[in-house]
């Protein structure tokens, strides 16, 4: 029995090797000491810089960090618990390779899984882990730092796997299975990746239970959805410390947090969601899905690459621009022209025109109910992510469906159908190996297969000709991509409009050129791989080979337009990665202060969409899609409108501007007050707009203006001493320490952003009220004499979150143990 066993399982490991291999391959760069330069992730890097230093002495992220927005929850940028009991299976699950090697074969590898479940023979599903891991989708966002998005994408065919189990009656594995992945696709904190897959779920649910009921396993249905209420409330569970944490933060952030001013309410969506206008940012075209099968249609990237044989470098060497400038000045052309125009792409959603010549094939074969939810899952996805260009459907969802509005960028929603085309593509391809369809039959399908696929390529290409190939988006207060562009080539030509018109010319002929090539290409692959299942259908291809054949398809199709995203140019050497977190001279002479709690306003670059600034300050600016609600009030009220008040309050010690040529200077600000201090007097007033607008001619420094309704927490009044002083001992994030000495009660008001869920502030250890002032700060009553006053950041659900996380962590993998010695022992 022993010798079956090894016998069954050494053609999976041989699959699941050559993904290994193949993911290596793809990124060998890595393997030569280079690193993968990824915009998001750099901005990751200075953004966390502070929590990771924090890290390397005390061996675990803090809860708060003061390096953007003068203070937020770290809940967002990284969460862990103190105990490391959930990194191990991961790291043995991606072998400890490197990034991103490592989610790249983690993806591959849990797509194999599902395939396994699926009864697919290795080749096939060899097949299938390379359409769903290597549509472009991934190493797009691979190649711009999406990690946490990937990871979730990685983990979900795994979940899937599970599900499909305890459909089969498989309850216990199934059960560890799918509670397993799932906590590590929620782990991996990209919430839309986890929605989505909540919405699969409850399609499949409809699916399955109208299967069960059609087939009259009542108590199928019955124990399948115990089960699986089981496994989504274990992973939930084990992942209690982060989700809680989060859930707590939305409601005072910008994500979820309602802004408290009247007049900013009309901004808001009602149901403390995200705004809709911004929400819908990224909705893909409907003639734009096409791109599924044919990939630059509407041109790729927004900063695509032209070869010299391209009519726009033909036509800057014929306006004399030296060879060596015209090939850099192609290298990042707009070439993308869709609906997404206005914020720009890094690519589009390509699936692989093999892949979608045997979807069409496999609608027409697959006898298995499970066809029914792919179908249904990918109509959803395509709808959800054309957004605004769906509006009947897509404002509903928002308006009506459970938290909806919290996420954007609706495009994100064809990684539904990269993972039902793939599981599609493996379904098709057990069905035509297993040769249970008649050969007459078979035929007759694969002709109408060919019809429609042929035809949609067809008609693609009939279509080109009509085209404008120019992005009509955009109005006079927000232009279009293209007319940005054309302002751009305005100003490169010293405001020449002919020359500028010229080069618009040639982009709009290498446009369509880039349509018709990549059409052309498609239908390349369709003939060839419907030439091969028509060779393999008549018996003059066998099974071994005709695998063989469409795996190299797919390969080929997928990693050629793949490496148009991420490729070797991707990769940087160590030196030239570190450029980014090189200090400018302004930096250097920041530095040189010995107090390091000041903070720093950069006026270079955007201060509220950099996080550079971080890397090297405590920044009073940042980027971050999830800032607390009164710190955008404060932004958008004050801090935008230059108010030097409310930036002496925040304690905005430096100030960086552009000097002579652009290069950023530092500016001291002598008016910053400090990290605390006492005020004079107090102004109450009834309600928080009368609190923002007192802020318009507030003198910060003598008086601090409150909202009446916390005068329960300011007992008695201050008097005042100018002999008085308070200042900071030292600031460890999770706690601040300040001594102060009065003669008589004094009234401080700390530089401290407020956050009510955790912060608790002691005087000499004791409990004491604290409150928020000036709209964002937090200020208190302090009795006479010398005193230590501590804020310390523990909020409760952190660590309750730490108990039910481990309770449910241990009973998860408990349960899958069980699984695999229940499979096993049925199997003997």
């Amino acid at each position: 029995m022993k010798n079956n066993w090894l016998k069954s399982l050494l053609p999976h490991a041989i699959a699941v090797l050559a993904l290994l291999i193949l993911a290596t391959l793809y990124c060998k760069p890595v393997l030569d000491g280079k690193i993968l330069s990824q915009s998001d992730n750099v901005q990751w890097q200075a953004m966390a810089k502070e929590s990771i230093d924090y890290k390397q002495i005390h061996g675990i992220t803090p809860l708060w960090t003061t390096s953007m927005f003068g203070g937020m929850p770290t809940y967002q940028i990284s969460m862990e618990s103190p105990y490391n009991y959930g990194s191990y299976i991961p790291a043995i699950l991606s072998l400890g390779l490197p990034k991103p090697i490592n989610v790249l074969f983690l993806a591959a590898f849990c797509f194999y899984i599902l395939c396994v479940v699926l009864g697919a023979n290795p080749w096939v599903g060899f097949a299938g882990a390379v359409a769903y891991t290597y549509a472009s989708y991934s190493p797009i966002i691979i190649a711009t730092g999406h990690d946490t998005k990937m990871l979730a994408m990685a983990y979900l065919p795994a979940v899937i796997a599970g599900l499909i189990l305890i459909t089969r009656k498989k309850y216990l594995l199934g059960s560890g299975v799918m509670s397993l992945f799932l906590t590590y696709l929620v782990a991996a904190n990209h919430l839309q990746i986890t929605y989505y897959f909540f919405l699969i779920l409850a399609v499949i649910g409809i699916t399955f239970a109208v299967y069960c009921i059609q087939q009259k396993e009542y108590r199928h249905l019955i124990t399948g959805t115990l089960l699986v209420v089981l496994s989504v409330g274990l992973s939930l569970g084990s992942n209690a410390v982060s989700l809680w944490s989060t859930f707590e933060y939305s409601k005072a952030s910008t994500r979820g947090g309602k802004s408290e001013l009247t007049a900013l309410s009309s901004q808001k969506n009602m149901d403390h969601g995200l705004d809709k206008d911004y929400v819908f940012q990224w909705s893909y075209g409907k003639f734009e899905t096409f791109t599924l099968i044919a990939p630059d249609i509407y041109g790729g990237s927004s900063t695509g690459s032209l070869s010299t044989n391209s009519a726009t470098y033909k036509q800057l060497e014929t306006l004399g621009v030296p060879a060596e400038q015209a090939e850099k000045m192609i290298s990042r052309w707009d070439l993308y022209w869709g609906d997404q125009s206005l914020l720009g792409t890094s690519g589009p959603v390509y699936l692989g025109a093999v892949v979608c010549l045997l979807v069409i094939l496999g609608l027409f074969i697959i006898k298995s109910w499970h066809k029914w939810w792919l179908i249904a899952i990918t109509v959803l996805g395509i709808f959800l992510a054309w957004g605004s260009n769906l509006q009947a459907f897509n404002y509903f969802m928002f308006d009506h469906f459970p938290l909806y509005n919290k996420f954007r960028a609706p495009s994100q929603a064809l990684i539904i159908p990269q993972l039902s085309f793939a599981i599609l593509v493996v379904m098709t391809l057990n069905e035509l190996v297993k040769g249970q369809i008649p050969k007459e039959e078979l035929l007759k399908k694969l002709k109408w297969t060919g019809l429609i696929t042929g035809g949609i390529l067809v008609m693609l290409l009939i279509a080109s000709s009509s085209m404008s190939y120019t992005n009509a988006t955009g109005n006079m207060q927000n232009p279009g991509s293209d007319d940005q562009f054309h302002a751009q080539l305005l100003q490169m030509t010293q405001n020449n409009p002919g020359i500028a018109d010229q080069l618009m010319q040639a982009l709009r002929e290498d446009r369509a050129s880039l349509y018709r090539n990549d059409v052309l290409r498609s239908l390349l692959f369709v003939a060839l791989a419907f030439g091969m299942v028509w060779f393999f259908i008549k018996g003059k291809l066998k099974a071994q080979w005709f695998t063989t054949g469409i795996v190299l398809l797919i390969l080929v199709d997928l990693l050629q337009v793949d490496r148009r995203y991420l490729n070797t140019d991707s990769f940087m050497d160590e030196l030239s990665y570190s450029n980014p977190f090189h200090p400018s001279p302004a930096d250097q002479q920041i530095l040189q202060d010995k107090d390091p709690y000041y903070r720093v306003f950069n006026l270079t670059a955007n201060p509220f969409q950099d996080a550079m600034t971080s890397y090297f300050h405590k920044s009073i600016g940042g980027y971050h899609a999830a800032k607390l609600q009164l710190y955008e009030d404060l932004i958008e009220r004050q801090i935008s409108r230059n108010n030097l008040q409310v930036l002496n309050m925040l304690n905005a010690k430096y100030i960086i501007v552009p000097g002579e040529g652009g290069a950023p200077v530092a500016q001291l600000n002598p008016e910053a007050l400090g990290n605390a201090w006492f005020v004079k007097a107090i102004k109450w007033v009834p309600n928080a707009d009368a609190e923002m607008n007192e802020l318009n001619t507030l003198h910060t420094k003598d008086t601090v203006v409150i909202d009446q309704r916390y005068q329960p927490d300011v007992k008695g009044s201050p008097q005042f001493d100018s002999s008085a002083t308070i200042k900071l001992i030292a600031n460890n994030l999770n706690d601040i320490s300040y001594t102060s000495s009065a003669a008589a009660p004094q009234f401080a008001v700390f530089s401290e952003v407020h956050y009510e869920k955790g912060w608790k502030a002691f005087i000499d250890d004791q409990p004491a009220p604290y409150c928020r002032v000036n709209y964002a700060l937090r200020g208190m009553m302090v009795p006479a004499g010398k005193h230590t006053i501590t804020f310390k950041f523990e909020p409760a659900v952190y660590y309750s979150g730490i108990k039910i996380s481990l309770f449910s962590y241990f009973i998860m993998i408990a349960l899958l143990a069980a699984g695999f010695v229940m499979n096993w022992r049925s199997k003997e």
